[in-house]
């Protein structure tokens, strides 16, 4: 009998999307969690509908450490 060849084998993919609410619930397992001051910014930006890369940018202009 002939042995499959792992491409042979069907990969189930779930597409599951980590949203804010499970990268919340991974980081709290680790300890962490957001201060008030990212919450507060985040509310913000979800309100202002701002992209992903939106947010990034304006994340590092507002937290990155300063000369």
């Amino acid at each position: 009998m002939k042995a499959k060849s792992p491409s042979s084998k069907k990969i189930l993919v779930t597409g599951t999307a980590l949203t804010r609410a499970r990268a919340e619930k991974i980081s709290a397992v680790e300890g962490m969690k957001l201060s008030p001051r990212m919450a507060a910014w985040f509310m913000t930006a979800d309100k202002q509908g701002l992209t992903p890369e939106e947010k990034r940018a304006q994340i590092r202009a507002e937290f990155a450490k300063k000369p």
